[in-house]
């Protein structure tokens, strides 16, 4: 029912949501790195809104893992946990697996492949240049591509949620998950299946999450976090 508080109830779940999404990012690309101590206080002054929105933001974010709370003392970035994002692997390729297969070859038409390839593009322009975040945001919509195919809202949802420590890992090791460039070949295989056999397509989108499985484990293998590269 409509009321004279309706504006101001948007505006604000704008703000809230601007709030949250804002530091959100931040972690995800390393601006504020595993350890950072987050005080509401602070951080309401710098984006010019109450403690509020502030206070929300960070329980949505410690809800998704990304925050870390000791009650009554201390709010911080959370560690990387390499364990975590190392058992999600196996759940994402086999949605992704699943994604694929619900789509009939014919339905991927030439614009779908032009818009994947350009992404691989992107891709490989940011690896290039050594620029960690848009390798990450162009490896992130290569596979939104994908999944939007089998126009599965709920499981696009799902994936998405898994793949946000993945994210944080990809660009925290940069040097480590990239430096290869496996990942372009490893996409374009997939795009070269796509249009032609549908078992292919699946089973080379399982081998790209196994691979990088695969590169992450040797980073756990040389130490992890606190072994000489970055958390």
């Amino acid at each position: 029912m409509k009321g004279e508080n309706d504006t101001e109830r948007i505006g604000r779940h704008f703000v809230h949501d601007a709030v949250y999404q804002r530091l959100r990012q931040w972690i995800i690309e390393g601006r504020l790195t595993a350890g950072t101590h987050l005080r509401d206080q602070e951080l309401a002054q710098e984006f010019g809104v109450s403690r509020t929105p502030v206070r929300e933001s960070l329980l949505r974010l410690e809800a998704e893992g990304l925050v870390v709370t000791q009650a009554n003392r201390w709010t911080q970035v959370a560690p990387l946990d390499l364990n975590s994002v190392m058992r999600r692997y196996p759940i994402i390729w086999t949605l992704e697996r699943f994604a694929i297969t619900t789509v009939a070859t014919d339905d991927w038409t030439v614009e779908d492949i032009t818009r994947l390839n350009a992404h691989n593009r992107l891709l490989n322009d940011a690896i290039q240049k050594r620029d960690a975040v848009a390798a990450a945001r162009a490896d992130e919509a290569f596979h939104l591509g994908l999944i939007e195919k089998a126009q599965n809202p709920e499981l696009a949802a799902v994936l998405t949620e898994l793949k946000t420590p993945l994210t944080r890992v990809e660009i925290a090791y940069f040097q480590e998950m990239w430096s290869s460039r496996e990942s372009i070949d490893e996409h374009a295989v997939i795009l070269a299946s796509l249009r032609g056999d549908a078992v292919e397509a699946a089973a080379a989108v399982e081998r790209n999450w196994q691979r990088s499985l695969a590169r992450i484990q040797e980073i756990v293998s040389r130490g992890g976090p606190g072994g000489g590269v970055p958390v």
